[in-house]
């Protein structure tokens, strides 16, 4: 009797041993059937070799503006990010110091023409004594020098009233060209001074790069020469620049040469934006990879490769920009690897592979 349940325990253990093992046969049959999956070989290929730069992009035209007089800033009717049209004015300063000089300046030219008549005057009497013999040669000369010496004080004098009239404009600081105010160093109530920058304006209608290249880099580039441009904040975006200038004077401190290109106008560029150039050097030899089979887990990027039927998980480098649906590959894979296109979310690491034709 006490044997009985004994027997009856051992008997339930072996059945659940079995069933057990009949699960784990079950998995691994489940894990052993290959994924159906498309595959590709890679072939190296020649591309374009390229030297890379970064820099800014500016406005094609650019200028600080200043006064021409001193006087304190009145008013300012542009704002940074206002546009702004040729001739318009951006700064007023106070003109009464200059509406002051002005009226000493005609009122001394007044006096010249004055002196100047009564000069003449003399002159003319002087001439009309000296044919009647009541006049000595000493006197007429005197005369006459008198009246010449009053003729220059009244050209002086308009000289003096037209500088001073273009001081009056000078109060007024208008745009040189159809752009947008970028920067303003002034407030109301600022003395402005000649020289002293007020603000500043580009030329916002079409952009350049600005970068520097290495003076041996610079040797070969020349106006007219095309340039790749990136910009990191526009992804997936190239733009073909062209050289406009190449500064021939080198930097000292670093050995570059400034370079400048332009590039076309689009909504999604601006000034002050970071680029990337990249100057064409001949060809080399790379491999591509398309970018359906690229892999991006857990900030790891790679792609799975066919090896012996099997799926191996390579980890790569890749170029930051793609070249059409391709992207190039720096390291990881070479020519004739193969690898899995539009991976399954379901493919692990030594995953059997059926390819599929």
């Amino acid at each position: 009797m006490k044997r009985t349940p004994l027997m009856i325990i051992l008997a339930a253990i072996a059945l659940a041993l079995a069933g057990c093992g009949g699960n784990h046969k079950a998995a691994d049959a489940a894990a052993a059937a290959p994924v159906a999956v498309r595959t590709v070989t890679l072939a190296a290929g020649d591309v374009a070799d390229g030297v890379q730069v970064a820099g800014s992009l500016h406005g094609a035209r650019e200028a600080v503006l200043s006064a021409k007089v001193m006087g304190p800033v009145t008013a300012i009717r542009k704002r940074a990010g206002d546009p702004v049209r040729r001739g318009e004015v951006i700064v007023v300063l106070d003109d009464r110091e200059v509406s002051g000089n002005i009226g000493q300046a005609e009122g001394a030219l007044a006096q010249a023409r004055a002196a100047a008549a009564l000069a003449a005057a003399n002159l003319a009497r002087f001439e009309a004594l000296k044919e009647k013999g009541a006049a000595s040669q000493l006197e007429l000369d005197q005369a006459r020098y008198a009246n010449d010496t009053a003729q220059g004080a009244v050209k002086q004098a308009e000289g003096a009233v037209s500088a001073a009239g273009s001081y009056r404009a000078s109060a007024q600081v208008p745009a040189p060209f159809d752009g947008q105010v970028v920067d303003r160093m002034i407030e109301v109530g600022d003395m402005a001074a000649p020289g002293r920058p007020l603000v500043r304006v580009e030329d916002t209608s079409s952009l350049r790069l600005h970068v520097s290249l290495a003076e041996t880099q610079a040797t070969g580039t020349q106006p007219g020469d095309s340039v790749t441009v990136t910009v990191p904040s526009v992804p997936g975006r190239t733009w073909t620049g062209v050289v406009a200038e190449v500064v021939p004077a080198i930097d000292p401190a670093t050995r570059t040469q400034l370079v400048k290109i332009d590039v076309p106008q689009d909504a999604a560029l601006r000034s002050g934006v970071f680029a990337r150039a990249t100057f064409r050097a001949g060809t080399r030899s790379t491999v591509s990879v398309p970018a359906e089979a690229i892999v991006r887990r857990g900030g790891l990027v790679g792609v799975f490769a066919a090896e012996n039927g099997k799926a191996v998980f390579r980890l790569v480098e890749l170029a930051e920009a793609p070249a059409g649906s391709s992207y190039e590959v720096l390291s990881g894979l070479r020519s004739g690897d193969v690898v899995v296109v539009t991976p399954p979310s379901t493919l692990f690491e030594g995953a059997s592979l059926e390819v599929q034709r």
